[in-house]
């Protein structure tokens, strides 16, 4: 989204008249020539989410899926990746900045944002392509703070619902000198319909923006805190429609707990040639503790991360370019206190103690060069290439090998858990693009050729089982090709082809090695429509339908990867539409409907989830000038369905979906 600052010449005008600068940087901007959505604040507030794939059912191409409390997955035009794949294909920024360092991804990553309060949420579908780093895979999404000066916002609510559901909100703005001070805070304490599952979620964002010469200085400090006492999967097929089974619980022993801390500081102007500049420092620290109650043994595992960095950008009428350089440090441990239960192989080879014990200090530095070409009144080119230098250096703090903590070896082949010596790693990618756009009256027609990419995680290069003392691993890529068109007028729309292929996809074999030989396809079309249908009355209708595929062939020993099949949680189709009524500045009203289309369980597609289709409404009044009333109710039809489904180790496992729930909140502003 784009940043938005006032000029300081137009500081003793009328607060009514003062102008705004428009400084992109590598903000995800709607109207550019790539397929782009935006979710602004006013449909953020409609939904009111309490979970990330509330909202992110509102995008074309996208799909977030809801595991225990606010635990998910995330999809970008791909199937639902899992694991440090599953992360490490998304690449995920606030405020034009990735939230964690390369290498250190959290699969969870969106718990860590201020999602709920947000000015905007924007998604890149596709590679990021030109000015985004390595993990801009299969999309890009960015989450940005409302400004301070041009959105000078009071409010409080509280807001309680079914199952135990109580949030607690605050956005407060003040005047400072020339500049503003806003404060963003939401705390939620939160049951659930399962047994022994609920959470405690704190969010803060905390800003200072100060216009100067020719731009401004803005500053945001995000923190994030959850303290989650987790539910796994339900077993057994359709478990998500049993009354009893759905509601149960069998790791009432999981919990996760989380922080994060993030600190952004920049500076915007334009300088006399019109050039528009942004120097960015930020920091972060983020720390997770949780019990992987989803292994035998259920071992316990803790990770921190450090990092701190400069982003630049400059973009003229004709060249941009910008560059990155960043330092972090993550350490892991992961340590088993009880013998693992069952036959006696499994305790065996999974002893008791410690079974992995890392820190990895790291460097990245990266950089993009763009030139744009004004072909004709009507056509633009662009052309462009974005590189990236990431080196790992690995310290083994335990012994290395596959051996238990105190250095002795395990019978039946050895410990399963192998830590590999000391090593250094570094990957070095480079990512063209190139864009050929014409406008029209009212719209916009692109091409666009792409390639993204993602260096290996660290868990996927030095968390290896027994076999493996090196995971040669290779940079993921992903090569894209785009046809878009997009048109304003009495309804605004948008169609986009694409055809996508994957090579050096990372994942573990049938010998539990980590191998990156894995190739996929993607190809789809994507649309989204918004019309007023009357001047009170607003429908948006959004939806993609996508084919994913293997392109390669492999025994995984429990199953067989055949070229040619569906990858699993891939549906074809999904889709979303609303209706909203506002028949007056007091009250409005919105009927939404979400849709997720069947898809396959496992990679051999002989086992599958039908999908379903919810039903939700929104509504508020205001009782005054100070008072607002508000209501939400999900899955008005009380339909039994699963947030994700899956097939592993012989049974059918599912995350199952809440019944209807109701949500009232009263709410105050100024």
């Amino acid at each position: 989204m784009m940043i938005e600052f006032l000029v300081a010449a137009a500081l003793a005008a009328d607060a009514d008249q003062l102008p705004r600068l428009e400084v992109r940087g590598r903000d995800i901007a709607p109207e550019a020539p790539q397929a782009t959505a935006e979710l602004a604040e006013q449909e953020i507030e409609m939904v009111r989410p309490t979970h990330p794939a509330e909202l992110f059912s509102r995008l074309p191409g996208s799909w977030v899926t809801r595991g225990s409390g606010q635990e998910h997955l995330t999809a970008i035009r791909s199937p639902v990746l899992s694991g440090a794949g599953g992360c490490g294909a998304l690449l995920i920024l606030e405020a034009g900045i990735p939230i964690r360092p390369p290498g250190f991804c959290n699969v969870n990553n969106l718990f860590e944002a201020n999602v709920a309060q947000a000015g905007s949420v924007s998604v890149l579908r596709g590679p990021g392509g030109i000015g985004h780093a390595s993990g801009g895979l299969h999309g890009v999404i960015d989450i940005t703070p409302r400004s301070p000066l041009a959105n000078p916002e009071n409010r409080l609510r509280l807001e309680a619902g079914s199952n135990d559901y109580y949030r607690l909100g605050a956005s407060l703005t003040g005047e400072i000198g020339d500049g503003a001070l806003a404060v963003d805070v939401s705390a939620v304490d939160a049951g659930s319909f399962r047994i022994d599952e609920g959470y405690e979620h704190q969010l803060a964002t905390f800003q200072h923006a100060q216009p100067v010469d020719n731009g401004q200085w803005r500053t945001i400090l995000s923190a994030a805190r959850l303290d989650q006492d987790t539910a796994g999967y339900i077993y057994g097929y359709r478990a998500y429609a049993d009354p009893e089974l759905r509601r149960s619980n069998v790791n009432p022993e999981a919990y996760r707990q989380a922080d994060a801390l993030r600190l952004i500081t920049r500076r915007e102007w334009l300088d006399g040639q019109g050039a528009e500049h942004r120097l960015s420092g930020f920091a972060r620290r983020s720390t997770m503790t949780f019990l992987q109650h989803y292994l035998p043994g259920k071992p316990l595992e803790r990770n921190r991360q450090v990092s701190a960095g400069l982003q630049y950008d400059r973009s003229g009428s004709s060249w941009d370019w910008g560059f990155d350089a960043e330092l972090f440090r993550g350490d892991l441990t992961q340590r088993q206190d009880a013998p693992t239960p069952g036959p006696p192989f499994l305790s065996e080879i999974r002893p008791v103690g410690l079974h992995y014990d890392y820190v990895v200090d790291g460097q990245r530095l990266g950089g993009y060069l763009a030139r744009r070409l004004e072909l004709g009144p009507k056509w633009t080119f662009r052309a462009g290439v974005h590189a990236d230098w990431i080196r790992y250096d690995y310290d083994n703090r335990a012994t290395a090998g596959n051996l238990a903590e105190d250095g002795t070896a395990c019978d039946l082949g050895g410990c399963l858990y192998n830590r590999p010596a000391d090593r250094s790693d570094d990957f070095l990618e480079i990512a063209p693009e190139l864009t050929l756009s014409r406008r029209f009256e009212g719209g916009l027609a692109w091409l666009r050729l792409a390639r993204g990419f993602r260096a290996p995680q660290a868990t996927e290069l030095y968390r290896l089982q027994r076999g493996q003392d090196v995971a040669d691993l290779e940079p993921e890529q992903l090569d894209a090709v785009e046809l878009g068109l997009r048109g304003s007028g009495r309804f605004d729309w948008e169609l986009v082809a694409f055809y996508q292929r994957k090579r050096h996809y990372i994942f573990r074999d049938g010998e539990g090695f980590n191998v990156s030989d894995g190739k996929s396809g993607h190809r789809g079309i994507e649309f989204s429509l918004a019309y007023a249908m009357a001047p009170s009355l607003e429908l948006g209708v959004r939806g993609s339908y996508a084919v994913h595929w293997y392109r390669f062939s492999r025994d995984l020993g429990g199953e067989r990867i055949v070229s040619g099949r569906t990858l699993p949680a891939a549906p074809k189709r999904m889709a979303s539409a609303d209706l909203t009524w506002r028949p007056s500045d007091r009250v409005s009203a919105q009927l939404a409907a979400e849709h997720t289309g069947a898809y396959w369980l496992d990679a051999a597609n002989e086992r599958r989830y039908g999908g379903h289709t919810l039903l939700h409404f929104s509504g508020r009044y205001d009782l005054g000038e100070r008072w607002q009333l508000g209501l939400r109710l999900r899955n008005l039809l009380d339909r039994r369905y699963a947030e994700r489904a899956d097939y592993a180790f012989g049974d059918y496992r599912y995350f199952p979906g809440a019944g209807r729930s109701v949500f009232v909140s009263l709410a105050w502003r100024r």
